[in-house]
């Protein structure tokens, strides 16, 4: 970030609308941040803001958080020579009391959005990392999934429709970040077999949409990795950052 000059403060009010433009997250605009939350908005040296990012200290712990866990399942027989691996998805609420980072976004324009998100997250990393008493062990982040160039999921076409075979897009608009959990209810809770899932469904799971590239480089850059968890309605990975690793 030698070339560009910026700054951090506080998230205010007249940041929101801002942000919403450059959000790619279930066309959800981001909500007023809570009191116990952390929110920083970088701005260049003209004062233009150019990433935000929020950072929440619990998921969960008022509306369940869904997610799909990708495992694998192994039938074997030996005496009939089988021995077969198959990828499973299971619902769960795995990362209930984590910490979460919520609407990290940058400005389409920014000329080092990677840069410049890396520096918002460090900003953000600091208190967390040392703060243990509210930091739990991982620090999680979600990412919307890839979809066609008509706005489609494929992930949803393959699997959600099955369950809720309305447009998801106005309920997503209604509810917001409690949409998960009222999806989770119409969702199977038993073990599934990605095999059953048609291609185009499995080819997108766990894939960002195409905006989150410089999300991405930021967020490994600072430690994060995936997490083999992803979105339960349009497949997106979820990244998480544990704690050790920082203070390891």
């Amino acid at each position: 970030m030698s070339d560009v000059r910026y700054s951090l403060r506080a998230w205010t009010s007249a940041d929101e609308a801002v942000c919403a433009q450059w959000r790619n997250q279930a066309g959800q605009p981001p909500a007023a941040p809570a009191p116990e939350e952390q929110a920083l908005v970088l701005c260049d040296a003209d004062g233009r803001p150019q990433a935000c990012a929020r950072l929440r200290p619990h998921l969960g712990l008022d509306i369940p958080r869904y997610s799909f866990h990708i495992g694998r399942a192994v039938h074997a027989a030996a005496e009939l020579g089988l021995y077969h691996c198959q990828d499973t998805l299971l619902l769960g609420n795995d990362h209930t009391g984590e910490a979460e980072l919520v609407d990290l976004a940058c400005a389409p324009d920014c000329p080092q959005p990677q840069q410049a998100l890396s520096a918002l997250l460090e900003a953000l990393l600091k208190p967390w990392l040392a703060d243990p008493a509210n930091r739990g062990r991982q620090l999680v982040v979600e990412l919307a999934g890839w979809r066609r160039a008509d706005g489609r999921s494929p992930f949803w076409d393959g699997l959600g429709r099955l369950f809720y075979p309305a447009d998801p897009t106005p309920q997503r608009a209604r509810w917001g970040e409690a949409w998960p959990a009222h999806l989770a209810a119409l969702m199977p809770r038993q073990t599934l077999y990605l095999s059953f899932l048609a291609e185009p469904a499995r080819q997108a799971l766990g894939r960002a949409h195409e905006g989150a590239a410089p999300a991405l480089q930021a967020l490994a850059t600072q430690g994060f990795a995936y997490s083999r968890h992803v979105r339960i309605d349009d497949g997106g990975p979820i990244w998480v950052l544990q704690a050790s690793t920082r203070l390891g």
